[in-house]
Order: C-alpha cells, then sequence, then structure tokens
C-alpha cells in the first residue's frame, strides 16, 4: 500500500527541483518555495512559507542550508531569504529535513519544536557525498602545486 504525504521542498538548487519532482511522480504531493526559477511541474509553487507549511509532514530545506550570513541557500529564487523566518513558518511538531546544518539553526529548530535532522549527519550521505566532493577538488589542488 502506497501512503501519500504532504511535503514542502524549500530553497537549494537543481538538486531540490529535481527532488521535488521525484516526490511528485511517487504521488505525493509536494509544494515548493524559493525555487522560482526552476518550476516544477506538479507541484505548488508557494509565496507565503507560513500557509504553503500548514499541514504539511515534512519540510526538506536544502544542502548546505544556509548562505552568507543567516539566509536560506536559494540560488534559484529571485529574493534572499532569512532562515530564521523559514524556520518560524514552519509549524510545531513538524519533521524539518536539512544538510549541514548550524548549531544556531539547530538552537532555533528546539525553541520553535521542530524536528529537525541534518541528513548530512548521517554515514550513508557524507560518505556518498565526500568522494565526489573530493574528486572534485583534486585538479584544483593540482595546479595550485
Amino acid at each position: 500500500m502506497n501512503q501519500s504525504a504532504t511535503l514542502a521542498v524549500v530553497g537549494g538548487d537543481v538538486r531540490q527541483a529535481y527532488l521535488a519532482s521525484l516526490l511528485r511522480a511517487d504521488g505525493h504531493t509536494v509544494r515548493t518555495y524559493a525555487l522560482e526559477r526552476r518550476p516544477v511541474e506538479g507541484c505548488a509553487a508557494v509565496s507565503d512559507p507560513r500557509a504553503g507549511f500548514a499541514d504539511v509532514q515534512a519540510v526538506i530545506l536544502p544542502l548546505p542550508i544556509q548562505h552568507g550570513d543567516a539566509q536560506l541557500n536559494a540560488p534559484l529564487s529571485n529574493a534572499p531569504h532569512p532562515l530564521a523566518d523559514i524556520l518560524d513558518a514552519i509549524p510545531a511538531g513538524t519533521l524539518a529535513l536539512a544538510g549541514s546544518v548550524p548549531f544556531w539553526v539547530h538552537a532555533r529548530a528546539v525553541q520553535n519544536d521542530l524536528r529537525l535532522l541534518d541528513y548530512l549527519s548521517r554515514d550513508e550521505l557524507a560518505i556518498r557525498n565526500a568522494v565526489p566532493v573530493s574528486f572534485g577538488y583534486r585538479p584544483v589542488r593540482r595546479r595550485e602545486q
């Protein structure tokens, strides 16, 4: 039996847009936020995070979650989004998934009673992510020597 969920995919790069597309293809209801430059067919783009996150089972945030000084990592958005505002828009008790989460975001999640999981802290992802990253940096190091 396949159970569908209502999920929010927030910010990030093309990986987040691709994830939203895969989730939609699996039969889930998907709302996107801060992905205006990469609309995802079949997903509802929301402009108000508080309303858009109101009845979701989980909010999936990007890797890394933060860009610059406390902004949501959202290169596909048309505007900057303070990360604190995003966290404050997620209803208490909601599961929030994010990658490379700084301490202050964990603290804010506790304050807001969110169930925050840093998916980059899981060995399965950290190891698989480290391999391509290390190969990507190797040519740079060789040129510097």
